[in-house]
């Protein structure tokens, strides 16, 4: 049977903890678990809140990291952060929190948010090594989550209570399952972890031996610096204006899948997939794009264009590693075989690079 790859939410604010989203992203692939995320701002939920959201539905577990603040406030004044977690609380996911030990000027907002995440188990550090030490903690849990008995898919659809509910009920509940589930997973005795850790060892072994074996079509793909120039739409705020601008963008064929391809395991559509591809080309276009036209001081609503999306259908397909899944009368995209086995062999050959769809 394939060894399950759990999907991990990265939630932290985008001006602060960039390193570290790179770090976890890195040793989640490593230890094969895929990072999902964007930093979260104002830019990035003007136009992507409903990117942030599907991605948090299809995570089974959400790590939160915080750092010395609080974090950039949306016009309700609550942080971009704090929305992103009360979202996942509310979607019943399993909520790992990962916090900087010393608040910056005594942030009482960041005081009450670690206040409402204590029902959790925070992880807490206060120096790389102790940041490194607590991350791959957090791995281990999550990988040893299915020896636990646990369905984390069943997550998305409310299978644990949500902490920030109004209900002290819930909240209770919420607790009572949770905390004892990871202190039981931090209690495991070593003799069994260092089976599992040998068997791991096996599996990995056996990956090798067999990457040569990969579909021919997935191995003769391009290599990471191949390049396609992608057409998009945008708009570029002035003064208070906005003017709608199209553009084009170069992108690496596997920057362009590694976007999309953690998001088909499961079928989506067409818009989807324009929604999540747009999501990684956004963050490399906001600066050139601001240079390029005076006192334009943001960039939102960046979109590829349907000639993109056509291309990037017909490169993929013509290398089996995307197909049609027709849901009813919708036609949906998922990854062949060839694709998942493609998406494994560029998270391995490149293991510190951070994924194009976290960010």
């Amino acid at each position: 049977m394939e060894e399950r790859r759990y999907r991990v939410y990265l939630a932290h604010d985008a001006n602060e903890l960039p390193e570290l989203a790179i770090r976890a992203s890195s040793e989640l692939i490593k230890h094969k678990c895929l990072p999902l995320g964007v930093g979260l701002s104002p830019s990035a939920f003007n136009d992507q809140w409903k990117v942030v959201k599907a991605m948090i539905d299809e995570a089974d577990v959400v790590l939160l990291m915080l750092g010395t603040c609080y974090g950039e406030l949306s016009p309700s004044g609550v942080s971009y952060v704090h929305m992103a977690y009360i979202y996942a609380s509310t979607q019943g996911k399993l909520i790992i929190p990962l916090c900087q030990k010393k608040a910056k000027f005594h942030d009482i907002h960041l005081t009450e948010l670690h206040k409402l995440i204590a029902s959790y188990k925070i992880r807490w550090w206060s120096d790389e090594k102790q940041q490194l030490t607590e991350l791959l903690s957090i791995i281990r849990q999550i990988r040893n989550l299915s020896t636990m008995g646990l369905d984390l898919a069943g997550r998305s659809t409310g299978a644990l209570p949500a902490v920030a509910s109004s209900s002290n009920a819930n909240k209770k509940t919420a607790e009572h399952v949770v905390k004892p589930m990871m202190e039981a997973i931090d209690s495991a005795p070593l003799l069994l972890e260092n089976e599992r850790l040998k068997q791991e060892v096996k599996k990995l072994q056996a990956q090798l031996a067999s990457s040569s074996s990969l579909p021919a079509a997935a191995s003769n793909l391009p290599d990471l610096d191949s390049s396609v120039t992608l057409t998009y739409a945008a708009k570029v705020f002035s003064g208070g204006n906005f003017r709608a601008v199209n553009d084009e963008w170069t992108m690496s064929w596997d920057e362009v899948f590694l976007a999309a391809a953690p998001h088909m395991l499961s079928p989506i559509s067409e818009e989807k997939m324009r929604l999540v591809i747009s999501a990684a080309l956004a963050p490399k276009v906001q600066e050139p794009l601001k240079r390029k036209y005076p006192n334009g001081h943001a960039v939102a609503d960046v979109r590829l264009t349907s000639d993109a999306m056509h291309r990037i259908k017909i490169h993929l397909r013509s290398h089996s590693l995307i197909k049609e899944a027709l849901h009813g009368r919708d036609i949906k995209w998922r990854l062949t075989e060839q694709g998942d086995s493609y998406l494994t062999k560029l998270y391995s050959q490149a293991p510190n690079k951070q994924p194009a769809n976290s960010f």
